[in-house]
């Protein structure tokens, strides 16, 4: 099996013990040398990595990197040995923070933060508004919270990946305390014994393929409004698996599925408050006799394919749909706790370094050299520093190096490409077993990255918190042209892409052409969790393409208006996203022509910015091929007059199939909201949301949707595949990694994979 694995310490790391005097015997005081590897780090004029050896660290005072020029703690990484021999022990006054983390770009990972049971808080992001870090393979115990994002005095951080962390005995595990503390993505984490797990004051999260055991008040839990996604997790003996019960009526579209929840102590496993929309699909409840699986709200919510062990597990409230529920035998429900992949462990590895600012000469020598080590997964190391490439780096097939850099900011490893225009600046060539890590392609004028005969049968493509931008000038103004992610012609290859990021500025963000027997393809393209600024449309599906989106965050940085535009053929399944646009009376957010195929949008927001348009649907020309779903979403609204008719404009002939159900509006205009629900509890003309004449409101269904319908829109999410990158793959197959990537192009698909 070939698993992911921890590289280094490199020679252009900085090594704690050995450049600061660190002791870490548990006895000295260590403090003053993690603050100088700290403070040079921020600076990070000769190092962007600061290695810490095993060891156990007394730390006595609040440990900070101070942010204050934009540079500033960029691209960094502060990197443990093992989380299991790596720990930094508070032994401060009672109620401090061990470790204030201001950087943005950055990585911190391989650590153990022990509480002592005094400490406050063992990791707090800011307080600068920061993004695009990671927080991986940290062992969180014994504290009043592990893990903050943002406080209410703080700028926020977003877009954070929490990946195979462990939080013990800890009141609240992580906390997104800020507005704009979104976008964090918590994958294959593991919380046990805490109070909370999870816990949203301000912001929002989204959890993936987790475990909870014993939370005492939650697992996951919400005081304010956004969109979430809550997605093959094991909850077993907590008090309460969901709770959403906090009396706002803003609404929280959240998808909740294929999640397993045994046996929780309270009385409701879940409570669906907030007013939603809700889809919950999939999920089990193994259940003791006193004890019921979901209290509904009083807004929208549909319940698909759930499995129960008591009759009547449901109380419900509100609008909702629910289609083949199941009550099920207590041993029919699978009780195993899940794997959660371990921390990657450290590998001696035969490494060739590349000088600081080699180019491309050296760089493929190196390669060249490295791939002649096929089976022994070498490493070509770029160490901090600007590279001038101005010929195609090439990757030969059948090899498994890995070109690994220190970081991919702007200020740390990065590939500029001075070549021609309309050429590639990093070619890989396939089938590939090619790993490529931590560092930055710059190509202005040129594709970023292009990987090559990239399908064949279980053949795997695994980008984890890549970064792609799309080219944005005269060559992108028509929309489809450019992309920022183009995968072209793959029927047989999973593509999977977590904590997806980046903008396709003027083309699309993502671009999925179908190939040959796309009718029958076996293959899977996925984006699960991400975020992205505009792009002129962010999706497009063509020849028969297939895209699932769950848990993207789109938020508006330029003037595009449509947020969607499809008019080809193809299969599009989004879920659990906002998007935030500029809106007007003439281009819709959501527009579909002669489309042919099946689109649906689900437990979304569409929210207007700096405009007063109310987002909309348009399904225009021939709908005799084509199915729309858009069910369980929420509209913000400005203005008055926003009814089912507003929002859902199918004007094919003949009439596209499909529909408007179980959707809602928010609004803080008191003459803008309609009859019937409660904006909040204390803003409405009654505090009973039955009864109160503003705030929140239902919209009308349109279309007649059947339950038939609902399944077979639903049939592509229920369906996607959640794999770990570390299954065998047979030589011959493709099976390409890319961590922490970032990219900008200027030519046809920055980042494309092709079939070809």
């Amino acid at each position: 099996i070939r698993a992911d694995e921890f590289n280094g310490p490199f020679p252009s790391w900085k090594n704690l013990k050995a450049d600061y005097g660190a002791i870490g015997d548990g006895k000295a005081d260590d403090t003053a040398a993690f603050q100088r590897g700290l403070d040079d780090l921020t600076k990070h004029e000769k190092s962007c990595v600061l290695f810490v050896p095993a060891g156990h660290y007394r730390i006595t005072h609040t440990l900070k990197s101070t942010r204050k020029a934009h540079t500033d703690c960029q691209g960094v990484a502060f990197v443990g040995e093992d989380p299991a021999t790596t720990v930094l022990t508070w032994d401060g006054e009672a109620d401090q923070t061990l470790l204030e983390w201001d950087a943005w770009y950055s990585r911190i990972s391989r650590l153990t933060l022990d509480g002592n049971k005094r400490a406050a808080i063992l990791l707090s992001y800011g307080p600068a508004f920061s993004t695009n870090n990671e927080t991986s393979d940290l062992i969180f115990r014994d504290a009043k919270s592990a893990l903050l994002f943002g406080t209410p005095k703080s700028a926020g951080q977003a877009e954070n990946e929490v990946l195979r962390c462990q939080f013990f005995h800890c009141e609240n595990g992580i906390q997104t305390v800020n507005w704009n503390s979104m976008d964090i993505w918590v994958w294959y984490c593991r919380f046990e014994d805490c109070g909370r797990g999870v816990h949203n004051v301000m912001g929002n999260w989204h959890v993936w393929e987790s475990l909870f055991l014993r939370s005492t008040v939650a697992d996951l839990s919400t005081q304010n409004l956004m969109a979430f996604s809550v997605v093959n997790n094991t909850s077993v003996g907590s008090k309460c698996f969901l709770n959403f019960d906090t009396g706002h009526s803003w609404g929280s579209p959240t998808s909740i599925t294929g999640n397993r929840i045994l046996d929780c102590t309270g009385d409701f496993a879940m409570l669906l408050g907030n007013a939603g929309p809700y889809l919950v699909v999939d999920n089990s409840f193994r259940l003791a006799v006193d004890k019921r699986a979901a209290r509904m709200t009083w807004g929208d919510q549909t319940f698909v394919g759930n499995n129960y062990t008591a009759e009547k597990a449901v109380e419900e409230k509100g609008r909702f749909r629910r289609v083949s529920e199941n009550v099920v035998n207590p041993r029919a429900i699978f009780a195993e706790l899940p794997n959660i992949p371990p921390t990657p462990p450290r590998k001696e590895r035969k490494v060739f370094e590349v000088a600081a600012g080699s180019g491309s000469v050296e760089i493929q020598q190196a390669i060249d050299a490295a791939a002649k080590l096929n089976g022994q997964r070498p490493v070509v190391h770029l160490p901090m520093g600007a590279y001038k490439i101005d010929k195609t780096i090439q990757l030969p097939p059948n090899c498994d190096l890995q070109l690994v850099g220190d970081g991919s900011g702007e200020t740390a490893s990065r590939f500029n490409w001075t070549g021609p225009a309309n050429s590639i600046a990093l070619q890989l060539h396939g089938p590939s077993h090619v790993t490529l890590k931590d560092f930055y392609v710059h190509a202005p004028n040129a594709q970023a990255i292009v990987i090559e005969n990239a399908d064949q049968p279980g053949g795997k493509i695994c980008a984890d918190q890549l970064v792609t931008n799309g080219p944005n000038g005269k060559e992108s103004q028509t929309q489809g042209r450019t992309a920022a992610l183009r995968v072209n012609g793959l029927d047989q290859t999973d593509v999977q892409m977590r904590c997806l990021q980046g903008s396709g500025n003027a083309g699309a963000w993502i671009d999925v052409i179908g190939g040959k027997s796309a009718a029958s393809a076996k293959g899977q393209i996925s984006i699960f969790t991400g975020a992205t600024g505009s792009a002129a449309g962010q999706y497009e599906v063509r020849n028969g393409g297939r895209l699932v989106v769950r848990g993207v965050y789109h938020e508006r940085s330029s003037d595009a208006l449509t947020g969607l535009h499809l008019a080809d053929s193809g299969t599009l399944s989004i879920d659990a996203t906002r998007f935030s646009y500029a809106t007007s009376e003439k281009t819709p957010t959501v527009a579909a022509d002669d489309f042919r195929g099946l689109f649906t949008l689900a437990t979304c927001i569409l929210l207007p910015v700096e405009t007063k348009q109310t987002c909309r649907f348009e399904l225009r020309g021939d709908g005799s091929k084509s199915s729309v779903l858009a069910i369980n979403n929420q509209f913000w609204v400005e203005l008055p007059g926003t009814t089912a008719d507003t929002v859902w404009q199918n004007k094919t002939n003949p009439l596209a199939h499909g529909g408007l159900i179980g959707c809602n509006v928010n609004t803080n205009n008191k003459e803008a909201a309609p009859k019937g629900f409660a904006f909040l509890a204390n803003m409405g003309d009654n505090p009973d949301p039955a009864k109160s004449g503003s705030g929140a409101g239902p919209l009308e269904e349109r279309g007649g949707v059947d339950d038939a319908t609902i399944l077979k829109h639903l049939a592509p999410l229920r369906e996607a595949r959640v794999w770990q990158p570390n299954d065998s793959t047979p030589a011959g197959v493709t099976d390409v990694r890319m961590h922490r990537i970032m990219a900008t192009g200027g030519h046809q698909g920055t980042i494309e994979i092709q079939a070809k």
